[in-house]
Formats: C-alpha cells, sequence, structure tokens
C-alpha cells in the first residue's frame, strides 16, 4: 500500500469519526428554551433554526469568538 492509499484511508476513518461526532450532538434532547450561559431565553427564530441550541444568539456569538481566538493564539 502506498502513501496516498494510506493517506485516503486515514482521512475516511476521521470523516467517519467527524461525522458521528455531528451526529451525537444533533440526536440529544431539544433545547429547553434557555441560555445555559446567561439564563434568558433562547430567540425563537434560533430555535426554529437549531431546536438544540443551547446558547442565545449573543452568546453562542461570544463563544465562537472566544473559540476563534482561542484556535488562533492558543489558550491564556
Amino acid at each position: 500500500m502506498d502513501d496516498i492509499d494510506c493517506a485516503a484511508e486515514r482521512i475516511d476513518a476521521f470523516n467517519a469519526v467527524a461525522l458521528q461526532a455531528v451526529l451525537a450532538r444533533t440526536s440529544g434532547a431539544p433545547s429547553s428554551g434557555i441560555c445555559r450561559a446567561c439564563g434568558c431565553d433562547i430567540e425563537p427564530e434560533r430555535l426554529r433554526a437549531t431546536p438544540h441550541a443551547r446558547h442565545c444568539k449573543e452568546c453562542a456569538a461570544e463563544i465562537e469568538a472566544e473559540n476563534r481566538r482561542h484556535n488562533r493564539c492558543g489558550p491564556r
């Protein structure tokens, strides 16, 4: 087996694991409608689009910005 075949197998295995992780996240119970970060109600339009949302739009944006910063700069 050459390097390209090995790399293709690793990519297939990674994609399978990633898909299972996404499916596991979305197969849980629907959201309670209350943001886990601030305790406010999650916007109805957000819940219609993403029934499993755990954070309101504002907190989700803050968490995403922090994750992007962490990925670029590393932990502080």
